[in-house]
């Protein structure tokens, strides 16, 4: 019967197509097929996708007419657009036009109309509480609702099973009278089939249902709001078919068929009010299982015709018996501009909103009484005293007996002005935890706390830091009202309680709401933090502040383990976004982090509140919302108390003193207030802590702190401290106290540091100089390209595994890229002899090796006069001699070439002395031993070395570089003298960048790192370095590989994510792609031009590995029987090296 029923209505509907003319276009998208015969000469097209209605909005001739019923937005609005561009008529069902074109008109009524239709029938009714049933789709009604009556209470709906168990659970204990249903049909049948399952209907209540929940309403007695015309819809193909009806038979008398597209929206425009089709509603009885009108009503007008049966036969419209008692809260997410809404506050207020409704519902107190509590939304974090005036002024009748107020301390305080101009004297009860001037009731008669303030429970952190053992910690505090108060009160505890706060009070101190740029310009502070060596840092910071700190103390070198931030405030990691890119930093040091708070939860009554609030809200409630819940609960107790003695409970100053007077057991405990203050009594505080469960950041107790009860410190459950071990660390990053002064002494020594960067300039400025000066006396010649193909000797081996090692050597001087793959890191020092990043060179430690190292430079000088001045052959009668010229021939390419980059580098961490106790030279000590002090006694003797070193190491090292391929007589692939040169100048540029600039700026470092590799492959792929293009083309390859590393742990620095896999992934493709291209290019274009020794000559590639060990002369016959090395020519003996063909350039 309903198909057969539809059916007939579409005919209708061709029949109007018919009527009206037979040039009319018609496109109906996203519904079912009109039956119309082919004797009706109408055009019209059923479309399903978006392409199809586009060909036929394009194609047809005007007059065009398009019935959008899709139900995506997205959709409605690009046909929107192209109705828009071709002129043509926008029929939808949408409530708002707000981003439709001006041809778009809606089948429907608008949002704003239906929103006050539905409050102008409330309060017809005198309707102010209730249940509402609805879907997130429809969040707009309930907002309406709620703005209307605070009373409401609400059930969010998505599936059939969520809302059986919502009713069983939520609707069922309410108690609630009236229920209101504005979801879709689907979840309005569920919601009436459970209702009526569970027996929750009887006689004297009433049941509204929304326009969109009616087609299949099935309760006897409800009240239906439903669009002129579509009373007797049961589907939502009625629905469509009704409209197009509607449409059609509005379109009959004009005769449109002579009309353009554009005349024909003028009479649209005229006869639809603001486009929107619909204006009124009906308002639709079921009764007898049949609908039957029984009025009509609009946003200004309400006309009741017939006699309304309610359910259980009732005509007495539905009514509370109960006296209701208003009170207030500020619990809205609004913020004056240009501040973004806070929406936790509305979570927290959920706690105040459950006082309210276990009061209603379980009747144990205010049995005979009903509360009320009406909700503003004047300023949620932050107020402006002139709109929030405005704001309280219009709702001022709202106020009630008493009003919660919001938990921002700077909001309260603002707000309590206001109300005092407002001559607003009810008690204002609130939770806010920061300011102290709140505790004075001659400047805040009227207000009431009902949470431990923050300076309270700062205070007992010292105390609490000492019954664990710990007696030292750094301090860092925001610079306003709720900071200030926290130190100053922790400054007092601690000097009484032997806690000795280690940063100096300049470091100790930042200014409130920086951003994570501005946050930068505060590093000092920071760094003069960690330089305490402090593990402990008590934070007093809100939580957007406190994050941007944890990402700082991170990026200056801070890890997990390293420190343990206390606080009274447990978000910091958690508010800002668990997906932001920057979060492992925050969890790297502030999970876990240690929390001192008011305790929450407590006992069995709180544990009840606990479990209200997670099975009506079906989500883990807020710490805040106790304390709401307790203002509540306290204000209620209060008239309670004041009801039963029969006291005038209207009489604010009574109300205010009985709140004082009384005593609660509530959410937080047991609540008595401080005679004479605004405060309550001291009472237990929770140890808690925080750490990632599933996915997010739980905030969980640990154990209670109670220094005024009989169990002073109870611990429940193991502390997992940074390191992941429940083992107590100290209170000191400290290894067996190695240094001899306190670490509070410790600061950074900017002089020491301007040292630092001269020394390194100065070197780089000489090397330089002596570097084109060799160049240009003795080594500005030309190789001779390798053309025919030999042997590969041991010597040609020694030049390739050059290249490598010098990859990993450059890597090494560049960003760190140890936080991209440790493993990969350490392999990397290894294998480039940088033993200062491969081995922690401090202390005993680093003496030994820069011992080695100063003693094999010295002796590497030695070497060389012995080979320069040709020593071994004037005085080969002497064994010593002829021993050292062949070490020399052997060590010339290790010590002089592979040895180059770590020698330089630990010679000059001698000077670097950038930290220090004093303000004087004399009071710095060296970064590698801190029981070295710099600038006197042995200090002195090491400089005076390393400088000797330096100056005589690094000309000799240049020179002797291509010195050594002269004496190689097996030597196939040799190296231009030219590319040395420059070799020499980028190493000893990125040592002193390594000692100067990164250091300071890490960042900066890696770009400059990057750009000086980047023109260095330059020259590399322009002046062929070797005369073997195998060899040349792979040093090119090699660079690219460090430059990528470079480039990759560089970019790591700014967006984080250390030790993230895909960093590890991305290196490794490209150096795969980069061995990849090598090879085919090598294939392509670079022949081979040495071969492999055969047979037993396979040996000498063994016998390499003894050569450095073997003394005796005997050796190398062994090694080559059939060739004694070879003393070059008189003119390649000598000290100055002979003229050889000039390179061109």
């Amino acid at each position: 019967m309903a198909m057969l029923r539809i059916l007939l209505r579409l005919s209708f509907i061709a029949n109007f197509i018919f009527n009206i003319a037979q040039s009319i276009e018609v496109i109906i998208y996203r519904s079912i097929k009109f039956n119309i015969t082919e004797n009706f000469q109408v055009n019209y097209y059923y479309t399903r996708t978006l392409q199809e209605t586009n060909n036929a909005l394009k194609n047809l001739d005007d007059p065009k007419i398009l019935f959008d019923f899709s139900p995506s937005i997205i959709e409605h609005y690009q046909l929107s657009s192209l109705c828009e561009e071709l002129g043509v008529i926008h029929f939808v069902t949408d409530g708002s036009l707000d981003y439709f074109s001006n041809l778009a008109f809606s089948l429907s009524t608008s949002y704003k109309n239906y929103l006050s239709s539905i409050v102008s029938l409330l309060k017809y009714f005198n309707w102010s509480q209730g249940l509402i049933f609805n879907s997130y789709s429809y969040e707009f009604i309930e907002e309406s609702l709620f703005a209307y009556s605070s009373s409401f209470k609400k059930i969010r709906v998505s599936s059939d099973s969520s809302i059986e168990d919502a009713v069983q659970k939520i609707a069922a204990p309410s108690g609630a009278q009236l229920y209101y249903i504005f979801t879709d049909n689907d979840n309005s049948l569920s919601i009436q089939t459970s209702l009526l399952s569970t027996k929750l209907i009887h006689t004297g209540d009433g049941i509204l249902i929304g326009k969109d929940s009616y087609f299949e309403a099935i309760i006897e007695g409800a009240l239906i709001i439903a669009e002129e015309g579509q009373e007797w819809s049961y589907s939502q193909e009625d629905y469509l078919s009704n409209s197009v009806s509607f449409i059609m038979s509005l379109l009959l008398s004009k005769e449109i068929s002579i009309m353009t597209n554009y005349q024909l929206a003028n009479i649209l425009h005229s006869v639809c009010e603001h486009r929107f089709c619909k204006s009124s509603f009906s308002l639709v009885n079921i009764w007898n299982g049949e609908r039957i009108i029984v009025g009509s009503l609009n946003s200004s007008h309400i006309s009741i015709e017939k006699k309304i049966f309610f359910p259980g036969n009732s005509t007495s419209i539905p009514i509370s018996t109960k006296k209701v008692l208003n009170l207030s809260i500020n619990g809205g997410p609004s913020n004056p501009a240009p501040s973004p809404p806070n929406y936790d506050v509305p979570l927290y207020a959920r706690g105040s909103f459950m006082a309210v409704s276990m009061i209603n519902r379980d009747s144990e107190i205010l049995e005979n009484f009903e509360l009320n509590l009406f909700d503003f939304d004047c300023g949620a974090t932050s107020y402006n005293a002139i709109a929030g005036a405005a704001c309280f002024t219009k709702d001022i009748d709202h106020f009630g007996l008493a009003h919660i107020s919001s938990y921002s301390s700077s909001v309260v305080i603002s707000q309590l002005k206001t109300f005092k101009s407002l001559n607003i004297t009810i008690p204002i009860v609130g939770s806010t935890s920061s300011a102290i001037s709140l505790n004075s009731t001659a400047i805040y008669p009227s207000f009431i706390r009902v949470a431990l303030t923050d300076a309270f429970l700062a205070s007992e952190i010292p105390t609490l830091l000492r019954a664990l053992g710990w007696k030292k910690c750094a301090v860092l505090y925001q610079n306003e009202a709720w900071g200030q108060s926290a130190y100053s009160k922790v400054k007092e505890v601690a000097e009484q309680g032997g806690v000795e706060i280690l940063n100096d009070p300049e470091y100790r101190v930042i200014p409130p709401g920086l951003t994570r740029d501005q946050v930068a310009s505060y590093t000092h502070i920071l760094q003069g933090i960690l330089e305490t060596k402090a593990r402990l840092v008590l934070a007093f910071m809100y939580s957007n502040l406190m994050s941007y700190v944890f990402e700082k103390f991170y990026d200056l070198g801070a890890r997990k383990g390293d420190l343990v931030i206390v606080s009274t405030l447990a978000t910091a990691p958690a508010d800002i976004g668990f997906n932001d890119s920057l979060l492992y930093k925050r969890l790297e040091i502030g999970v876990p982090m240690m929390v001192f708070q008011g305790s929450v939860w407590v006992g069995e009554f709180g544990q009840k509140v606990y479990n209200n609030l997670q099975k009506t809200y079906m989500t883990t409630p807020r710490t805040f919302a106790c304390n709401f819940f307790d203002s509540a609960w306290f204000i209620a107790s209060a008239l309670d108390w004041m009801i039963n003695r029969g006291q005038d409970y209207t009489d604010a100053s009574k109300l205010n003193n009985t709140i004082r007077s009384i005593g609660i057991t509530g959410c937080l405990g047991k609540i008595r207030m401080v005679k004479g203050t605004n405060d309550r009594e001291m009472t237990t505080m929770d140890i808690s802590s925080n750490d990632i469960v599933n996915g997010t950041i739980q905030i969980y107790r640990v154990g209670t702190f109670s220094p005024y009860g009989t169990h002073y410190l109870a611990i429940n459950q193991p502390v997992i401290y940074g390191d992941n071990s429940t083992t107590k660390p100290s209170d000191l990053r400290l290894i067996d106290g190695s240094c001899p002064f306190p670490d509070k002494d410790i600061r950074t020594f900017s002089d020491g540091r301007i040292v630092v960067f001269a020394i390194c300039f100065a070197l780089g400025t000489i090397t330089a100089v002596i570097t084109f000066f060799i160049w240009k006396k003795w080594w500005n010649v030309k190789i001779e390209n390798l053309t025919v193909k030999q042997e590969i000797s041991i010597q040609d081996f020694v030049v390739g595994a050059t290249i490598a090692v010098e990859f990993f050597q450059f890597a090494s001087m560049g960003p760190d890229y140890r936080p991209i793959n440790t493993f990969l890191a350490e392999i990397g020092d290894l294998l480039s002899l940088n033993l200062s990043s491969a081995i922690v060179f401090e202390n005993n430690l680093y003496w030994i090796f820069f011992d080695i190292i100063l003693a094999l430079c010295f002796f590497w000088i030695v070497l060389c006069f012995i080979i320069l001045f040709r020593l071994d052959e004037k005085l080969s009668s002497l064994f010593l001699f002829r021993f050292l010229g062949q070490l020399g021939d052997w060590f010339m390419p290790v010590l002089g070439n592979l040895c180059f980059i770590p020698f330089v580098s630990i010679l000059l961490d001698i000077f670097v002395c950038d930290q220090s106790i004093g303000n004087n030279f004399s009071d710095s000590f060296l970064a590698k031993d801190c029981n070295q002090f710099c600038w006197q006694g042995s200090h002195i003797i090491y400089v005076i070395l390393s400088i000797l070193a330096l100056l005589t190491y690094e000309p000799l090292a240049v020179f002797c570089r291509p010195l050594w391929q002269e004496f190689q007589s097996q030597l196939h692939v040799k190296t231009s003298p030219t590319f040395l040169m420059v070799k020499t100048g980028v190493q000893i540029s990125l040592i002193v960048m390594n000692k100067t600039v990164k250091r300071a700026q890490a960042t900066a470092h890696g770009f400059l790192f990057v750009l000086i590799l980047a023109l260095y492959d330059i020259f590399i792929f322009k002046k062929y370095p070797y005369n073997y293009p195998r060899f040349s083309w792979w040093q090119f390859i090699s660079i690219i590989g460090v430059a990528w590393l470079s480039f990759l742990s560089t970019m790591n620095l700014l967006i984080g994510d250390n030790e993230a896999f895909y960093w590890v992934v991305l290196v490794f493709l490209g150096w795969i792609n980069l061995c990849g291209i090598g090879l085919y290019v090598q294939w392509k274009k670079y022949p081979s031009l040495l071969f492999r020794p055969k047979g037993n000559d396979q040996s000498i590639l063994f016998d390499f590995a003894f050569r450095f060990g073997k003394a005796a002369e005997k050796s190398i016959i062994r090694l080559n029987s059939s060739k004694k090395r070879t003393n070059p020519p008189e003119s390649q003996r000598s000290f100055v090296m002979p003229v050889h063909n000039k390179e061109n350039g």
